[in-house]
């Protein structure tokens, strides 16, 4: 996998404009989630870690990825603590998520020079985040918080800060367009793209076509 640094990333999640994150129980399952994706445009792609497999799915998703699917990049989502996000570097994670602001990871993620997304729910958070070294900030549950009208509020005194909002984004063409308007750097979309059922019945078929709309949507927002 490509190594990329921090502003590159943020960059390229600006033109990439959503990032999509799931989690499976295995690397099969995964790879064809990755394809279906791919195939819709999408090249930057979080998995989460919310399994108790999750490391080594991961770790096997990026050797595959690497050989089939060397344009991808991936990342770890839900990496709450210093050790998790040792463990999922050192499994090749390209950038690292959290729902929470936590020190450690932070600190991590700075001697690394990796890209860290932590989650936030208030102001005070937000700007402890940048100051640790957050490229781009997460609000989440963005939706439950206020959704695009707490994003617009936080960035009238704080426009420099860089928001993804995750929680209640969805691929109706109105709601995107209140989150971009609102002044997002980017979104996070987790179900109501990459969903229970999809991976259940493997329709991949309809999740890339799901991907080519949400693209397709987002060129135009």
């Amino acid at each position: 996998m490509q190594h990329f640094s921090k502003d590159e990333i943020s960059q390229s999640l600006a033109r990439q404009r959503a990032l999509p994150l799931f989690n499976c129980g295995d690397a099969a399952t995964g790879m064809q989630v990755l394809e279906a994706l791919h195939a819709g445009g999408i090249r930057f792609v979080e998995f989460t870690n919310r399994s108790a497999g999750a490391l080594d799915v991961f770790r096997t998703l990026v050797k595959e990825a690497a050989a089939a699917l060397p344009d991808m990049v991936l990342g770890a989502g839900t990496i709450i603590d210093g050790e998790q996000a040792k463990a999922f570097h050192e499994a090749g994670a390209a950038f690292l998520v959290a729902p929470n602001l936590d020190e450690e990871v932070g600190a991590y993620c700075s001697r690394h020079g990796l890209f860290w997304c932590p989650g936030t729910g208030t102001v005070t958070e937000m700007v402890r985040a940048h100051r640790l070294g957050a490229s781009v900030i997460k609000v989440f549950p963005a939706d439950t918080l206020g959704g695009p009208a707490f994003i617009k509020g936080v960035r009238g005194p704080c426009a420099w800060l860089k928001l993804m909002p995750s929680g209640g984004v969805t691929l109706d063409e109105a709601n995107l367009k209140a989150w971009f308007a609102a002044g997002v750097h980017c979104v996070g979309m987790g179900s109501h793209l990459v969903d229970a059922k999809t991976l259940a019945e493997g329709n991949f078929a309809d999740l890339a076509e799901r991907a080519r709309r949400l693209t397709a949507i987002l060129a135009t927002v």
